[in-house]
């Protein structure tokens, strides 16, 4: 098998998918049922230095990675003709129900927390393009690299914030970056406290000091050549926030005030309500004037018939069915009315632990369950067939992910199902998980909302499989990732697991996710502990390669040793398949499965002289 086989190009090869329908190999995340829809749970994570680099610039290591990820396309519907881009209209769509953490952007991993500030606030720099690999000036407009270790960035000329107290409209400043910077590297909170939630904090470490050289430019002075603070400073949820607005409300963000939302972004936040309904409105001195007026978001994650109602009445204009029968059917009923994106979704399916103490200490255990969980079964029994099998980089991120090849070597991937379930008893009455009595499995509220059942599944399967009663609670993300960050799964936790959506990377190149997350002196680290040999100088070498095209054998490295110590305190299961609809009014620029929601103003507009704009909702 050709290294770039996998299970897509097999199923295209044998005629069950077509190319025309499948996007690339990659899922949207800006777009579809997860950016679009505030779904998902969120986790943060390019660049080799240049002599200089403006805001249409791109990173060799960018430029590399564009020429060797996944394709992606940008959408319209089939044999439409190319209209100018229009303003006005209000954008309806789905939201995940309560599933914040907090919104304070740089104590934040959850993904409909990423959307949101991808919508109301602006990166020193972002992705102005994942299909090219771009990064380039949105807070900053330009910026030069003078030698290795130095970078000096430009504010743009003219932007402002929210009109919102105490910030009250005012222009952006190069103090706003230094104060970003240097809370992020401290991860300290305004009465000194150290907070374990400031998650980007290890990738901020390597900046030695960052200077106001005057009201609209910043020096960063690095502590090494680095070749990530372009990609970190780009990432989904490192966000740049007003230094007055985090000294007002820091104390404040986990009751989620729609006044706290304060930015530099395309909109602005005017309404929330913790059970998800938000509206963000257009920011009209906003750098790059977004076309629609206004977004809307409803609470019908978790439900789909309400969700085609919606969807088939034009109250949303979006919508990603769980059912594929559902697909086909809206397909053939609303044919030349609507059409359809099919991607990966960013976020895989996963599992996470702590691996410091006992029971789960012990490898042959957490070993046992990662080859009890039948990862095709579940894509065939919640997703009818509409994914494949993941370690935690997932497929969409090649060719940085762990081809299949090899991947189906590891067990708990082996197409030998009756040899991984045999394995997995032989591991787990070894370690003795006979004698550990009835295990709680923790499901997220969310993922059992969207597919009814799942918690009885996974349960029943490792019961068959292992033995002991697993017994099944479903819990908020909130409490969940409270949990891990508590180390509460094994360990002082007692015999708890779960299974759900975990994170995805935050851009192309998945080598920041691993040197943050996996080497053992991250902060990061602390929620899993696993104890892997060749780890650490697996994420050195990252932290000094300048060149992408080595960093990908690189990270096929990281991913077996994860496998090895089954999964490094991450065990994935499997990246679904979104088949999204749209209405064929809705306009769309550039897809792809990252975080794409930083350009909506820019890329996503409505064509209201289509005739199926007739009868939508204002």
């Amino acid at each position: 098998m050709r290294e770039s086989d996998n299970y897509w190009l097999r199923r295209m090869a044998a005629g069950k998918v077509s190319r025309r329908r499948f996007v690339g190999g990659a899922a949207t995340m800006g777009v579809g049922a997860a950016g679009l829809g505030l779904v998902g749970c969120g986790d943060d994570d390019d660049d080799a230095p240049s002599a200089t680099a403006s805001a249409a610039g791109t990173t060799a290591a960018a430029t590399a990675a564009a020429t060797t990820a996944a394709a992606t396309a940008s959408a319209t519907a089939a044999g439409t003709p190319v209209v100018a881009k229009q303003k006005g209209g209000n954008a309806h769509f789905t939201s995940a129900n309560a599933t914040y953490d907090t919104f304070d952007a740089d104590r934040t991993r959850f993904g409909p927390m990423g959307t949101l500030l991808g919508l109301a606030n602006q990166s020193v720099v972002g992705w102005t393009s994942f299909t090219q690999a771009k990064i380039a000036g949105y807070f900053a407009e330009s910026w030069e690299q003078p030698d290795k270790t130095v970078y000096t960035f430009k504010v743009r000329q003219g932007l402002t914030w929210h009109n919102k107290p105490p910030v009250n409209g005012r222009a952006a400043n190069a103090n706003d970056i230094v104060f970003h910077m240097n809370r992020n590297k401290v991860g300290l909170l305004k009465d000194g406290t150290k907070d374990p939630n400031f998650y980007r904090r290890p990738l901020f470490e390597v900046i030695d000091k960052v200077e106001a050289v005057d009201n609209m430019t910043v020096k960063v002075t690095l502590t090494k050549p680095w070749p990530f603070l372009l990609n970190t400073l780009a990432g989904t949820w490192t966000k740049v926030q007003a230094p007055e607005a985090v000294d007002k409300f820091e104390t404040e963000y986990a009751k989620f005030n729609v006044e706290q939302i304060i930015g530099t972004g395309d909109f602005v936040m005017s309404d929330f309500k913790s059970e998800g309904n938000l509206t963000f409105k257009r920011h009209e001195k906003a750098s790059r004037v977004p076309n629609w007026d206004q977004i809307d978001y409803i609470p019908l994650f978790t439900d789909p018939a309400a969700l085609q109602a919606a969807f088939e009445q034009k109250q949303i204009d979006a919508f990603a069915p769980s059912q594929i029968a559902v697909v086909e059917d809206l397909l053939k009923r609303l044919a030349g009315k609507i059409y359809e994106i099919k991607t990966f979704t960013p976020n895989p399916v996963l599992s996470a632990w702590y691996g410091g103490a006992p029971p789960w200490s012990d490898q042959r255990l957490i070993s046992a369950i990662m080859g009890a969980m039948d990862r095709r079964g579940l894509i065939q029994q919640l997703l009818q067939g509409r994914g494949a099998i993941a370690a935690w980089m997932p497929p969409a991120w090649a060719p940085f992910a762990l081809p299949e090849k090899e991947l189906i070597t590891f067990p708990g991937y082996l197409e030998d199902r009756a040899k991984d379930e045999a394995d997995a008893k032989a591991k787990w009455l070894a370690g003795g998980g006979d004698k550990l009595g009835e295990i709680t499995v923790d499901i997220p509220d969310i993922f059992e909302g969207l597919y009814a059942g799942v918690g009885a599944i996974i349960a029943n399967k490792l019961k068959s499989v292992l033995g002991n009663d697993f017994k099944i609670k479903v819990e908020p993300y909130s409490v969940i990732t409270a949990k891990l960050v508590g180390q509460k799964y094994g360990g002082s936790g007692g015999n708890n697991v779960w299974f759900g959506w975990g994170n995805p990377p935050a851009d192309p190149d998945t080598s920041l996710s691993y040197i943050n997350t996996l080497k053992s002196t991250a902060a990061n680290n602390a929620a899993y502990a696993v104890k892997m040999d060749k780890m650490d100088a697996i994420c050195e070498q990252l932290s000094n390669e300048f060149d992408v095209a080595k960093r990908i054998p690189l990270n096929h490295e990281a991913a077996k040793e994860a496998l090895k110590f089954t999964g490094g305190g991450l065990t994935g299961l499997f990246e679904g398949i979104s088949n999204t609809l749209y209405w064929n009014y809705f306009k769309i620029g550039e897809i792809t499965h990252q975080e794409t929601i930083l350009n909506a103003g820019r890329d996503f507009w409505f064509d209201q002289k289509d005739p199926t704009w007739a009868g939508r909702k204002a």
